[in-house]
């Protein structure tokens, strides 16, 4: 996938959880976490701008994914400090954001080793090419919309009036 439909697919998956959030903590941190499993979608792709690693290397790995939970851990902590599990919290959305974004590299031509270096077991579905613009927008069209239906129906606006 590109960018779109990473960004698109993290708003789909984190959308039913901003109802649950909010009325388990605060709207705030319910909209922390949007950003927040938005924001990781396209972080393992930040090896296309690093000469030494190759793309879908080591940052398209659980491990990667971990490291970048705990940094979101740490910043959930520091950004809401009045919430006892907010370090959690963090791990937990920004954990999951980079494996959403590995989820969908699985389902390309080029796939990932998401268990490299340990176990070097290559994985893709080979469904479509990452960029498939057609389906890269629709991903971003519906995970968008889901995300925004939730947050409106979260804070009492009716759907059609965002």
């Amino acid at each position: 996938m590109y960018q779109e439909g990473h960004s698109g697919f993290n708003a789909l998956l984190y959308a039913p959880f901003l109802p649950v959030v909010a009325g388990a903590a605060s709207l705030e941190l319910a909209l922390l976490g949007a950003l927040l499993a938005v924001g990781v979608a396209n972080v393992p792709d930040i090896d296309q701008r690093l000469p030494l690693i190759e793309h879908r290397g080591p940052t398209h790995t659980v491990w990667f994914a971990a490291l970048v939970g705990l940094a979101a851990g740490g910043g959930t902590a520091l950004a809401a400090p009045a919430t006892p599990w907010a370090f959690q919290f963090g791990f937990v959305v920004g954990t999951w954001g980079v494996l959403a974004h590995l989820a969908g590299d699985i389902v390309t031509p080029m796939g990932i080793t998401p268990f490299a270096p340990v176990w070097r077991r290559h994985v893709t579905f080979d469904l479509f090419k990452s960029k498939n613009a057609r389906i890269n927008r629709a991903v971003l069209l519906v995970g968008s919309s889901a995300l925004a239906a939730s947050l409106s129906l979260t804070i009492g606006w009716p759907v059609g009036s965002l």
